[in-house]
């Protein structure tokens, strides 16, 4: 029963893909050139970081003396998928193909 558990854990729980899926886009060769795997790279060190700081703001001046905690992963969300499509736009504008 134990090496059951095992593999139930292993294949559902503790699987690098379904559990942690941060980095699939490299894993699954979305980016086999480096120039390109690099350009992703800052691209989502660049949204994370302003994720960070506007949710942060967001957080502190509205969300918590407005009690609406209870919004707060919805906005994280909205946040972060308006932050992709800003960087998609200005990427497809400046960068040549």
């Amino acid at each position: 029963m134990d090496i059951f558990l095992l593999f139930i854990s292993a294949i559902f729980v503790n699987n690098i893909l379904l559990a942690q899926y941060l980095g699939n886009c490299p894993y699954l060769g979305c980016s086999k050139e480096k120039g390109v795997a690099i350009g992703m790279g800052v691209a989502v060190l660049f949204v994370t970081v302003l994720a960070t700081v506007f949710t942060y703001l967001f957080q502190q001046y509205i969300m918590i003396p407005f009690h609406l905690e209870y919004l707060q992963t919805i906005f994280f969300i909205l946040v972060i998928a308006a932050l992709v499509q800003f960087v998609e736009m200005f990427l497809k504008k400046m960068v040549p193909p």
